[in-house]
């Protein structure tokens, strides 16, 4: 065109390929954020057969693969916590070779050595895994509980992606108060800008909770939490 060989550029009303950041920010900015109504008609109307898949999902925030890869021996009722130490991945090899093939691995592909997360165990997933074991059984040589699921449709809870429930986990926590790091440490991310990233309409709302969480101690005959209670 330089050289006037074409009159003009074709190419000039073209739209460029946009950012890949900038897609994914969109997408977690219109994300749907579940409540914890539509999450409890989901646990109610799964299948029995995953319902546990769910609360794990919801109540421990695992992402799906790992939700999928849990088996018996990383549950500790005693010490009530997860062990989260793998994940079903798509990246074995199937036997033509051509495509990828579901495997059980360690997170993030880590060495075998190398330890995942320990997450807390509140008793109600608790209760909702021992129901399963006791009456779905495991299912292999690595005892796992789920070798997958439908709970939208029965729950009348509009479309969202099985994600939701680990965004519905991390949302609730640090809406709750819940040390970002904490968080950041139960849910396997590598910092909690990560958080920030991911729930930035949590944060947006700090200023109107915490002038609320003030006016509401400061208030004659409000007890304080923070402080202890001396037994003598």
């Amino acid at each position: 065109m330089v050289n006037e060989i074409i009159g003009r550029n074709p190419c000039k009303k073209i739209r460029h390929a946009g950012s890949r950041a900038k897609e994914i920010r969109e997408h977690k900015s219109t994300a749907r954020r579940l409540t914890t109504r539509e999450v409890l008609a989901m646990l109610d109307g799964a299948p029995p057969r995953y319902r546990a898949m769910l609360w794990l999902m919801a109540g421990c925030g695992l992402r799906l693969g790992e939700a999928m890869a849990v088996s018996r021996d990383q549950i500790d009722s005693k010490a009530e916590v997860l062990r989260v130490d793998f994940q079903i991945a798509e990246d074995g090899e199937s036997e033509s070779g051509k495509n990828s093939a579901l495997q059980r691995r360690h997170i993030k592909a880590r060495d075998a050595e190398e330890p995942g997360r320990v997450v807390p165990l509140p008793p109600n997933v608790a209760f909702e895994l021992r129901r399963h074991i006791k009456n779905q059984g495991v299912w292999g040589p690595e005892r796992l509980l789920f070798p997958w699921m439908v709970a939208l449709s029965k729950g009348g809870v509009a479309y969202c992606k099985p994600h939701s429930m680990r965004h519905y986990y991390g949302s609730r926590l640090l809406y709750a108060g819940v040390p970002e790091n904490d968080v950041a440490d139960w849910m396997g991310h590598s910092s909690t800008d990560v958080l920030r990233e991911h729930y930035h309409y949590i944060f947006e709302g700090a200023e109107q909770r915490g002038r609320a969480a003030i006016a509401t101690m400061l208030t004659p005959g409000t007890d304080d939490p923070t402080e202890r209670t001396e037994v003598a």
